[in-house]
């Protein structure tokens, strides 16, 4: 076995030991069909009879040794045999579909008051079909407009075009969850959860432009369409999240449909799912099917065309097959799931096989430790630790809460699958026969995301609650994030003529963050204020950008208690790494200097708003929120500055929400 296969191995076992050795009695109080939360999910718990009535002749008698009096105290701890008037009680399984399935469950006190709240069975219901679920209808409109864009100092007029007419963006979003459980009385379950989205399409009509890169007043001429953020291209959105039924027997439950794995990488599947519970602590899980298009958000793109991630040219339609295998596992202190999983292509790539493991581990009262990994062991890109987040809470008394944490993120995904996010997918021109050249309008393809750049994060805290009934709270953390430094290999499909590779610098940058909050302040408002500032650690930032924010927010509960308001307005500014020179980046076209030219730009934004939520009633609830933006920008266009006209922009959102 290669070396890094096992060490990758080993490594998954070692972060799965914690939770897996000397597993205390367990109390869980999620397994289907528990019936009281209060009851010991012990495998005793099950068999353990009630107390005898006193003087009768199974009431026991420590000293008497007849045969006959053992007997009969045996017959107190067996466990109940079937018969046809009282068949044996289950065992308790855990439930690992995501969603909470009890029906007959203690509805807490805090549970009483929330909207999206599982139900319970009542007399009506116990012996047929519980269904429950909600409707929400979501909207959105952003709108702005501002002026004229700047020109560099000295510079002649020229029709260099505005924003003052910008297009609006807006969409409207349905989505429908329903639960049906023990249909028809008997054993099986289902859920559907689909969405769907309709977004508008801007124009995109712009000024006509000489072949010297001068504007000139000509009337506008369309191109391609103006896609809004949405979906895989950009357009209305039918995505059909989970639909799935499952038969729940004794010990092994079956699950058909589109499901997600949460257990194992959250894999989503169209397939078929197996859990079998060994025992109320440990259940063995594996799953088949194709596994759609990662980052598919509708039905219309789960199994599109595929492309090329090195040419782009359109592979046609390639399906994935999924499987895995692993155990997840439950205690009293700790629960989780350790496992494997298969990703394989029908064709043009090879498969990419992973461990996951992922946990949770409450080793004292006042010590939590929590983890997810992800390694690759087999893939195109090697064996690799491809994901990794740990992290430990740490409450040393009431009042006082310390955090850390670590995160590791590289690319997770398939390279034909991840291509469809860098080409254009038959939008606008494409090249001929697969061959990428710069006169192709439209054409993108940026095949920088196989060099798999992976990031690091770092982040520590500590929150303390202050005063009478802790009354104030005062929060401090700090962020590091690392970026390596890597290789950027010019191509032809990017644009430019094919030559060495560039070497990009490594970044590295600090984020300190601060919050304070008086829980009950004037007229018993919830008031508060936090910032953050990131700055770079050593040559070159994070993320090539440095940015100072700050926020202040007030919130209060209505008198009636059926809603609660809040409002806020925050200030932040970015800087380009390279704004405060102009050497770096000497022209407007830094396509030449792009490995010292890190952008040359500040931004900032204001924003003021408030958010109101109200409860209409016990099964409909209503949000609404609305934002008012000002986005001043200033750039360098040569060797002098440029500042354009600031950009006034409206955000609304609302949204009603119905559950049954």
């Amino acid at each position: 076995m290669p070396v890094k296969q096992a060490l990758a191995i080993a490594l998954a076992m070692v972060i799965a030991a914690p939770a897996l050795a000397n597993p205390p009695k367990s109390t869980d109080k999620s397994h289907k069909g528990s019936g009281d939360d209060d009851d010991d999910d012990d495998d005793d718990t099950a068999a353990k009879p009630k107390p005898a009535a006193k003087g009768s002749a199974q009431s026991g008698d420590d000293d008497d040794d007849d045969d006959d009096d053992d007997t009969a105290a045996k017959a107190k701890t067996a466990k109940p045999a079937a018969t046809t008037t009282q068949p044996a009680e289950e065992m308790q399984k855990q439930d690992l579909t995501g969603h909470d399935m009890g029906t007959n469950k203690k509805t807490t006190a805090e549970e009483k008051d929330r909207f999206f709240v599982d139900k319970v069975d009542s007399k009506k219901t116990e012996k047929g079909t519980l269904v429950q679920g909600s409707l929400t209808l979501s909207t959105f409109l952003y709108a702005e407009g501002g002026g004229a864009y700047g020109l560099p100092t000295g510079a002649a007029a020229y029709n260099g075009g505005n924003d003052t007419t910008a297009p609006a963006v807006y969409w409207g979003d349905l989505r429908l969850q329903t639960d049906f459980r023990h249909i028809g009385g008997g054993r099986w379950d289902g859920r559907v959860d689909f969405r769907a989205r309709f977004v508008n399409t801007p124009t995109n009509d712009v000024d006509g432009q000489s072949g010297t890169g001068t504007f000139v007043g000509t009337p506008p001429i369309s191109t391609q369409p103006n896609l809004v953020q949405s979906g895989l291209l950009g357009g209305n959105e039918y995505d059909l999240r989970e639909l799935w039924l499952i038969r729940n027997g004794v010990s092994t439950d079956v699950i058909f449909g589109r499901q997600f794995i949460p257990d194992l990488g959250a894999v989503k599947i169209d397939g078929v799912r197996v859990d079998y519970a060994s025992s109320p602590k440990f259940t063995y899980l594996g799953f088949a099917g194709l596994y759609p298009l990662r980052g598919s958000r509708s039905l219309s793109t789960d199994y599109g065309d595929s492309y090329d991630p090195t040419t782009g040219a359109n592979l046609g339609r390639i399906f994935t097959g999924a499987g895995g295998f692993g155990g997840a596992y439950r205690t009293q202190q700790a629960y989780g799931s350790v496992g494997g999983v298969a990703l394989v292509p029908f064709s043009n790539e090879t498969a990419r096989v992973f461990a996951t493991s992922q946990g949770y581990w409450r080793i004292n009262p006042k010590l939590d430790f929590y983890h997810f990994a992800l390694i690759d062991i087999v893939s195109s890109y090697g064996a690799q630790l491809t994901n990794l987040s740990a992290g430990i809470n740490y409450k040393p008394t009431a009042r006082l809460r310390l955090t850390a944490s670590f995160n590791r993120t590289d690319t997770d995904t398939l390279n034909i699958q991840a291509a469809n996010f860098f080409t254009n997918n038959g939008i606008g021109a494409t090249p001929t026969g697969g061959a990428a050249t710069p006169a192709s309008p439209g054409y993108v393809l940026n095949e920088i995301y196989v060099s798999r750049i992976a990031t690091n994060e770092g982040r520590a805290s500590i929150s303390a609650g202050l005063g009478n009934n802790e009354r104030f709270e005062l929060t401090g953390a700090a962020t590091l994030r690392e970026r390596p430094d890597f290789n950027l290999n010019p191509t032809v499909a990017m644009g430019m003529a094919a030559g060495p590779a560039v070497a990009i610098k490594a970044g590295e940058s600090l984020e300190l963050y601060g919050s304070f909050t008086d829980r009950h302040s004037f007229k018993d408002m919830r008031l508060g204020i936090d910032g953050l500032n990131t700055f770079a650690v050593g040559d070159s930032p994070y993320d090539r950008v440095t940015i100072t924010s700050i926020r202040v927010f007030a919130a209060r509960e209505l008198e009636s208690g059926k809603g609660e308001w809040e409002a806020e307005a925050s200030y932040s500014g970015a800087s380009d790494q390279g704004s405060s020179t102009v050497a770096t980046c000497p022209s407007p076209d830094p396509g030449t200097s792009f490995a010292t030219c890190y952008g040359a730009s500040k931004n900032s934004v204001l924003s003021i708003g408030p958010t109101f939520y109200y409860r209409l009633s016990r099964d409909w609830f209503v949000l609404a929120m609305v934002y008012l933006q000002r986005t001043s920008i200033e750039y360098y266009g040569g060797a002098a500055k440029v500042s354009d006209a600031p950009i006034d922009g409206f955000t609304g959102y609302g949204r009603i929400a119905y559950r049954f």
